[in-house]
């Protein structure tokens, strides 16, 4: 793999990994998704699952932005649905 350097602003930097971490929260809930309606996974393992996604965005620093908040809220009631408790 040929590693390159890219010279890249602050806001290209910002929606890149914003975008990496669209990419990763809807891979993730996918996934789980796909594994609840072939009951591989558990309502206690969901909640694991969300747990662990949830845990980054309640830390000091992170758990007073709004965008954060929202993210949060969007989780949470996605996870929701997920285990049948919209």
């Amino acid at each position: 793999m040929v590693e390159q350097e890219h010279d890249l602003t602050a806001q290209q930097l910002l929606e890149a990994q914003q975008a990496l971490d669209v990419a990763a929260f809807n891979g993730i809930l996918s996934l789980a998704i796909v594994l609840r309606k072939r009951n591989l996974l558990s309502d206690a393992e969901t909640e694991g699952l969300h747990d662990i996604m949830s845990k980054p965005l309640s830390l000091p620093g992170n758990a007073d932005n709004p965008v954060v908040q929202d993210a949060q809220q969007n989780l949470d009631h996605l996870f929701a649905l997920l285990v049948g408790r919209s």
